[in-house]
């Protein structure tokens, strides 16, 4: 792979290094911590993990207990379906009563994003067929292509990453002092967490809108992009996905060890700075953990979910990932956990998760809800 990237380096367009580049000068690889799940319970790994949690909201997890070959699978998995024709993928597509499939026309803050993407969520009645009346939930009902070995795959990796989640959630509470079963309550009657497989085509040079003069912020406001038009027609250099919060507990992320292009704003929490990304890059054998937004209302305020985006890949140099959203359960009510003084007012996980879908695809990337809305005056 490096000579590959050696040899790709000086075709990519001034505009994606100059992103890559411009806000990350005096990127320190050793910002984003890597801590050891077999460890979490020593007292200066759950330490260590409290201060990620609270900045800058990122850590690698190694020892995870993924095993190799689940994870192999799943990325073949993940590229066959990708590599799958456009029309053929289309038979699952997502839509605005069903969040659950294909889309090639996602927004993140009304902006498109430069990727395709395959979601699949939680199945309470597994024994019944996908689209089963008992298998309809909030987000939807799972839709699954024709592809051999995918489901198996997929499946598979989910519910390994439910494991993980689970044991880091337990590290969390004992670095906030809270009882582990505080969170696990939250999750009663059936987790909502759902896995989304991501896949960020290569760009190409005639992207390069101006290749000499380049408007990082433009890139943040792309308004005049539709959902019609295929990613490979869309003007001007773009990101993968804009910058966001999620909005779960926490998110597990598999990268793809070939390509660095997620990026963290150590700055969103500091109103008096200006934005300032640093490099969240692939660690060999690590799954990469952010904050979520919920996590953020139950710590109340002390963890705090990053602002990250994706870069579009280079020239000539395809990517995949895979974000596993830790959500609760519907019917779980976020707030401030063992404390006298909350920053948020109560509200129900379903409620939030609702707003924000509907919000995703009626306005093409505005939220109509954000935590900010139940902070306390």
């Amino acid at each position: 792979m490096a000579q590959l990237e050696a040899t790709m380096a000086p075709r990519w367009p001034r505009w994606w290094l100059a992103l890559a580049g411009a806000a990350t000068a005096s990127i320190r690889p050793e910002r984003i911590p890597v801590l050891d799940l077999k460890r979490l319970n020593n007292p200066d790994q759950i330490e260590a993990l409290g201060r990620a949690c609270a900045d800058p909201g990122f850590f690698h997890v190694i020892n995870h207990g993924v095993p190799r070959d689940v994870i192999d699978a799943f990325e073949a998995a993940t590229r066959a379906f990708f590599a799958l024709p456009t029309d053929v993928k289309r038979r699952v597509k997502r839509t605005a009563t069903n969040s659950r499939g294909f889309a090639d026309d996602e927004f993140t803050k009304r902006t498109r994003d430069y990727k395709e993407m395959y979601d699949f969520g939680h199945k309470p009645h597994p024994e019944l067929d996908d689209d089963a009346v008992e298998n309809h939930v909030m987000d939807g009902w799972n839709q699954m292509p024709e592809l051999a070995g995918f489901r198996e795959a997929v499946e598979t990796y989910y519910a390994c990453c439910a494991d993980v989640c689970e044991a880091l959630l337990d590290a969390v509470a004992l670095s906030l002092d809270i009882a582990p079963e505080a969170f696990r309550s939250l999750f009663e009657g059936g987790h909502t967490s759902y896995l989304r497989l991501n896949a960020y085509p290569a760009t190409k040079n005639r992207h390069v809108q101006n290749d000499v003069d380049l408007d990082i912020e433009r890139l943040s406001r792309n308004e005049e992009d539709d959902a019609e038009t295929p990613l490979d027609e869309l003007d001007g250099p773009r990101l993968g996905v804009n910058r966001h919060f999620d909005a779960g507990v926490l998110t597990l992320l598999y990268q793809d060890p070939a390509v660095s292009s997620l990026q963290v704003n150590v700055n969103a929490h500091n109103d008096d700075a200006p934005p300032h990304w640093i490099d969240v890059s692939p660690v060999e054998n690590a799954l990469t953990v952010n904050v979520g937004d919920m996590l953020q209302v139950l710590s109340n305020g002390k963890y705090r979910a990053p602002e990250h985006r994706v870069l579009a890949s280079p020239p000539g140099v395809s990517r995949v990932s895979a974000p596993f959203f830790y959500n609760p359960a519907y019917d779980a009510e976020m707030r401030p956990l063992q404390t006298d003084a909350p920053r948020y007012s109560p509200f129900s996980w379903g409620y939030f998760r609702r707003r924000r879908f509907e919000g995703d695809f009626a306005d093409e990337g505005k939220a109509e809800v954000q935590i900010a809305d139940f902070l306390i005056p």
